[in-house]
């Protein structure tokens, strides 16, 4: 998972965004700094849809609060739980082993949520 986040990272940071993480880095999001120093976007890593379900925050997520991104494995997006991420106003973020580079499906149409 290590090596999903780095490449998150790097593409985030190459498209001159400024990235952040939780001070003492227990849980392993990542954030898009926005104005006024707060969180544009919140990056969660994920094996599974179902996972992502169960442990990313469910309580109240108004419009006002920064979009969430899931980043999930490819080949896990006709999972039926992608249904229910969408209502929990979650984003998928899919990812794929390209000859031994990880890449991101749809990276700059999901940055377009950023809230930036």
């Amino acid at each position: 998972m290590n090596d999903v986040r780095d490449a998150l990272r790097r593409q985030l940071e190459a498209r001159g965004l400024d990235v952040t993480d939780d001070t003492v880095a227990t849980r392993g999001e990542i954030y898009v700094r926005g104005t006024g120093d707060l969180a544009a976007g919140l990056f969660e890593f994920k094996r599974t849809a179902r996972e992502a379900i169960e442990t990313m925050y469910q309580g109240h997520w108004t419009e006002s609060m920064p979009p969430r991104f899931a980043v999930l494995p490819a080949d896990g997006s006709n999972d039926p739980d992608f249904e229910l991420l969408e209502q929990m106003h979650i984003i998928p973020l899919l990812h794929e082993d390209a000859e031994g580079t990880v890449a991101f499906i749809e990276l700059d149409e999901a940055l377009s949520r950023l809230r930036v």
